[in-house]
This record gives C-alpha cells, structure tokens and sequence, in this order.
C-alpha cells in the first residue's frame, strides 16, 4: 500500500478526535453558539493597550515599538492605565505587590500626639547676685585686730569682722556722751524747747555713730558705761562665706576703701546654654533636673528663673576650621544645702519641654526633607502613592509635627519612600515631555 494514503488517513482521524473532545468540552448537545465568558474571565484576556516604549537607562529615549538598547535591554513598555492614573493625580505612581515587597515598602497612619522632648546641656553653679554683700569703710583709720585672718571663712550676722581705731569715731562718742548728760541735766527743765534741744543734739550725734556702722551693741555699751572705747567693732551684716579679704593687722585704710565681700552660698544659680532652635520650646517655670558630674546620684531639682536677651555662642572645631553656634542663656536658681555645689562646677541640666500638644505627627522616617521643602508619600492603597509637599513643624520622640498637608488617618511611608520619590519624579519627568 502507498504510504502517502495512510498518512492522510492518520491526520484525518487526528481532526476528528480533536473536534469530538472540543464537543465534549463546549458542552456536548447543547445549542450551538459560542459560550460566554465570566465578566472577569473575559476582563483579564483583554490586554493592556502600550502606549511607547522607553529606554531602561535614560527616559528622555522613546520608541513607537518594542525594541534593544545598545546594551542589549529591552525598552520598557508603557501602558495606557499608568498614564491614566498619571493625568488622575499628578505625581501619584502605580507600584506592582513585588516591587512594593521587594524594595520594603511600610506605612504608617498619621495620628495625633503629644510630643515631648528633653533638652540637655551643661551648667555652671554660680553665687546668686542677690546674696553678695561688700563691707566698706566708712570712716578712715588703722586696723587695729582683724578677726577675719583668710578667705573662704565662714561669717554669720553679728560676727565681729575688725576694730577700727579712728580719731573721728572717738570724737564722735565723745559727742555722744556729752549729749547724754546734758539731756540728763536739762531733763526737769520747765522750757520745753530746751528739752527738745538737748534730745534733738542726743538723736544727732546716736545717727552719726550709725553712718559709720557703728552697731547698736556698741552704742548700747556707751550709753551704759558713759565711756568712750578706743576702738570700735565692724560686724558681718549677714551668713556667708569671705571671698575677698583687703585688710590686714595695722592697716591704714581710708573711708569708702573696700575691706571684705561676703557671699551666701546657701542659695546659688546655675548658669545654662541651649541652641538657638531649642529657644521656642524653653518658658519661664519649667522644671529641670540638675545633677553634678562628680555625683550622678545627686539630683536637684529647679525651674528657669529667666532668659537672658541676648545670644551668644559657642565655638568648636569643625572640618573647615573653628565654627561658632548660637546659643541663649538660661538661669535656674535652687537652694544649695550644705553648700554641696561649689561655684564654678559643672553640673548636668535636663529639661523636659513639651514641643506640641494634640499635633499631627508623622515618624521622622516618613519626612523627605529636599532644602527647599518637605515630602511625605501617601499610600493610598491597591499600589498607589502620592508624593505630598508638607510643613513641618517641631521633632520630638521621633516624629514629626505635621503643620499643613496631610490629615489624620491617612498612611504616609515610611520605609523604600526614597525610592518611591524617585520613581514619582521619574513618572512626572516622562509626563513632562509628551508631546515632545
């Protein structure tokens, strides 16, 4: 038999066969016609109509058709949805689930807060300008004993600081005393404006003895004895400790010449610096901890008494040299038991301030800070994203205060948003040249 035959024979059967199972498979007796397809079947056999393609390596290279770049690449077609949703919101791009998974896309929904931060800084104990007393002569003449022999003596009020040996203040209690006893010998007279003279004369003389510091124990002692002293005690007016000492035994000095200054150091102030950023967020009143270096388990607490008006800085080394940075000065002021904090020492200050209260905030992460604005993505779901210009308000805790430009509930990224960003100015630079 002729081969040629049989073979025929063999494909014939074949269409056969292939014909009866695609019956089989339409349906069997059923009318004929074709069959229709499931909305979505037939939704997803509708292809995606290319609009161009473009270069993989440099967008501003487009083609009609499908083609190779020199580097043998295929271009990159572009689909007529992506530049549907292009014209829908501007700037918004359409990610794939794999690219979102493989680049470590994560979002996060903007909430309110309060932020809080602390502001941390070193301070410098210093005396309170209040409690500084300078003992200066009023009279002139000669040190005759000087109790306070050294600096940093402790004084109390009343404590005896030297005696002075003066010509005026022993002609002054001679004064004195002859006042007295003509006030005693004029005291049963009948006129009463000789009287009044003699107390008037008594009164002149006692002022003039306290002009000259001369204390009331002194004048006490002489209206007692009836006798003069060859020297008079200059006292301390008040608890502290001597910082300075300008006298010594048999010293002449002159009237208005400086002899001691004492400072109370039982209250001190405690100087500090924060950066010019930091200075909208420091008030009046609020509670700082302050803990000595040597001491980390000493805490003392204060409040910022005042904020000095005028800046100053702070010079450091930096790769260009010496820089200087804006600081303003603050001032707590705290009781000093035990005189444990030493003026001059350098103390730690942490100080809690409350940056906004019930403000929008966004993770730190979520913020793309270009120089000359700020961009957060917003995920709007099913793989869309939208770049968003935002004013930022104060960081604290690790989010941002979120002024203007988003709102409660939406997500924003804060993870793979730099790449996102990019392929957001991508798809804006591509939409830009159209028609060119």
């Amino acid at each position: 038999m002729n081969r040629i035959p049989q073979y025929f024979l063999i494909l014939a059967a074949g269409v056969v066969i292939g014909a009866g199972a695609a019956w089989f498979h339409l349906g069997g007796t059923r009318a004929p016609g074709p069959k229709p397809l499931p909305a979505p079947a037939a939704e997803a056999r509708k292809e995606k109509k290319i609009l161009f393609y473009r270069h993989p390596m440099n967008p501003q290279v487009t083609s009609p058709g499908p083609q190779k770049d020199e580097m043998g690449m295929d271009y990159v077609p572009v689909y007529e949805e992506e530049e549907r949703t292009e014209a829908e919101t501007p700037g918004t791009v359409r990610i794939s689930p794999e690219k979102i998974q493989k680049i470590g896309v994560k979002s996060e929904e903007a909430q309110r807060r309060t932020l809080k931060r602390t502001i941390r800084t070193v301070g410098t104990v210093d005396h309170d300008e209040a409690s500084v007393f300078t003992i200066n002569a009023k009279v002139g003449g000669w040190v005759e004993k000087l109790y306070v022999t050294r600096t940093d003596q402790m004084v109390h009020p009343g404590d005896p600081l030297l005696e002075l040996y003066s010509p005026e203040l022993i002609a002054t209690q001679e004064e004195y005393l002859v006042a007295l006893r003509a006030r005693a010998r004029l005291k049963d007279s009948p006129s009463g404006e000789i009287k009044n003279g003699a107390e008037d004369l008594v009164q002149a003389s006692r002022m003039r003895l306290k002009y000259w510091d001369i204390g009331e124990r002194e004048i006490k002692r002489i209206e007692d004895e009836g006798t003069i002293s060859r020297t008079l005690a200059i006292y301390a007016p008040a608890h502290g400790i001597v910082t300075e000492k300008m006298v010594n035994d048999g010293m002449k000095i002159e009237a208005g010449e400086t002899l001691f200054k004492i400072i109370d150091h039982s209250r001190v102030w405690v100087y500090g610096e924060v950066f010019e950023y930091e200075l909208p967020f420091v008030k009046v009143g609020q509670r700082a901890l302050i803990t000595p270096s040597y001491a980390p388990s000493e805490v003392y607490t204060a409040t910022v008494a005042h904020i000095y008006t005028h800046l100053g800085g702070v010079r450091h080394e930096a790769e260009g040299g010496m820089e200087e940075t804006r600081t303003v000065k603050i001032r707590f002021e705290l009781p000093n038991p035990g005189h444990r904090l030493k003026l001059g020492m350098y103390v730690n200050v942490e100080l809690a301030v409350d940056v906004a209260e019930n403000a929008l905030a966004v993770p730190d992460s979520a913020v793309i800070n270009t120089g000359a604005k700020s961009v957060v993505i917003v995920d709007r779901g099913e793989g869309r994203f939208e770049p968003r210009e935002v004013l930022v308000g104060g960081q604290a805790d690790g989010y941002y205060h979120i002024v203007s430009g988003i709102k409660a509930g939406e997500r924003v990224v804060t993870s793979g948003n730099f790449l996102i960003d990019s392929e957001a100015s991508f798809s804006a630079a591509m939409k830009g040249m159209k028609g060119h």
